[in-house]
């Protein structure tokens, strides 16, 4: 069974797996919750949060890797890779 959403529902989603991974930091749960939780975290499939860039024209942000921006349409300069350090 394949799950998917919208932009929204992953953030909203995403955070609500953060807040939750930090209560159970605070109150380690028991073994079976773990185990549960885990597993529930593996099917929602949720992914790393998307890497987001900041429009230079119109300060909209949007995905890193896009070429133009979604309220403006003003071109966007491919970045570096993240991680990717040039010397200057």
């Amino acid at each position: 069974m394949s799950i998917s959403y919208g932009d929204k529902s992953l953030t909203k989603l995403r955070s609500l797996v953060t807040a939750i991974d930090r209560q159970l930091a605070e109150i380690p749960p028991s073994e079976q919750l773990r185990l549960a939780w885990s597993e529930l975290v593996d099917v929602l499939g949720l992914g790393p949060s998307p890497e987001l860039r900041t429009c230079p024209t119109c300060g909209e942000s949007g995905m890193r890797a896009a070429t133009r921006c979604v309220r403006c349409w003003s071109a966007l300069t491919p970045l570096p890779p993240e991680g990717l350090h040039i010397a200057g």
